[in-house]
């Protein structure tokens, strides 16, 4: 059991389960479509073990003074390996991203940008710096444009078909909703200037406003199925059991829950649409 443990926080803490949500919700754009390309997924696999390692490695210090929580102690000690990973994950990124630039090269331009300076200082008040992620109440819908644009618009694109822009805010009101979880599990991190929605709404109305989020996601997804047939009631049925087990994880997310909950729960709601898609192709 403790060797499962170990293997769980590596997934974790190597951002490779992170990724793997990605890749899902990629995945799961390109079904929408019917689209055979594979470059993009791994693009945004391998982009986003990048990303999501480069930020962290550059903080591991910083969060080690916020906080000695488990996911800050695990980055420290795979610090090394992680350097690695990091390398590899930005070399064959970058090998995906020639294969499909001339599809959207300005919206891959501006969302690797904004990725990079997301936790580099970009602004100066007084005489402290300032990093993008620190701009008051800005940093969950850095995340949620971050992560629609990857993996709903930018299949959208390199398919080339028409922008459902429908869809793509389906996908965003589902990546909002559950990331207000984390928002929830830093309180006792954030500094207050972060001005986050819990801090902002407290824990309860966070809560309500990411469960409505994910209602809306239902409601847009009900009429996909029955006003624009883009769904077979196996697909529609199964994707909606998702979007409520992300309901009951953003309903029962509390800041004092253990860091598994909210690393391997919360986080797998994205793993488990892609999932749930896959099985609706042979049920029902």
């Amino acid at each position: 059991m403790r060797i499962l443990v170990k293997i769980a926080d590596l997934l974790v803490v190597s951002n490779l389960y992170v990724a793997t949500g990605t890749y899902a919700l990629t995945w799961l754009t390109l079904q929408f479509y019917d689209c055979p390309n594979t470059d993009v997924l791994w693009f945004v696999f391998f982009s986003t073990l990048f990303a999501y390692n480069f930020m962290r490695l550059l903080r591991v210090r910083p969060m080690l003074r916020e906080g000695d929580s488990l996911r800050h102690k695990n980055i420290f000690y795979y610090k090394p390996f992680l350097w690695i990973f990091t390398f590899i994950s930005a070399l064959l990124s970058f090998l995906f991203f020639c294969q499909i630039y001339h599809y959207a090269f300005y919206t891959l331009l501006f969302i690797g940008l904004i990725s990079i300076v997301y936790s580099l200082p970009v602004y100066k008040i007084g005489d402290l710096w300032y990093r993008f992620r620190d701009i008051p109440s800005l940093k969950i819908f850095l995340i949620s444009f971050v992560w629609t644009v990857a993996t709903s618009l930018l299949p959208m694109l390199v398919c080339e078909v028409s922008i459902d822009w429908l869809r793509v805010l389906e996908r965003f009101l589902f990546v909002f909703a559950i990331t207000i979880p984390f928002d929830i599990r830093d309180l006792s991190f954030d500094a207050e200037r972060l001005a986050t929605l819990p801090q902002l709404l407290g824990q309860k109305k966070s809560k309500i406003l990411g469960v409505s989020a994910l209602v809306l996601a239902e409601l847009i997804l009900f009429y996909d199925y029955f006003f624009r047939d883009l769904y077979s009631l196996s697909a529609m049925l199964f994707i909606y059991l998702s979007y409520e087990c992300s309901i009951y994880m953003v309903y029962k997310s509390r800041a004092d829950l253990p860091e598994r909950f909210f690393t391997m729960g919360v986080e797998g709601m994205s793993i488990l649409v892609g999932l749930f898609f896959y099985l609706s192709k042979f049920l029902l």
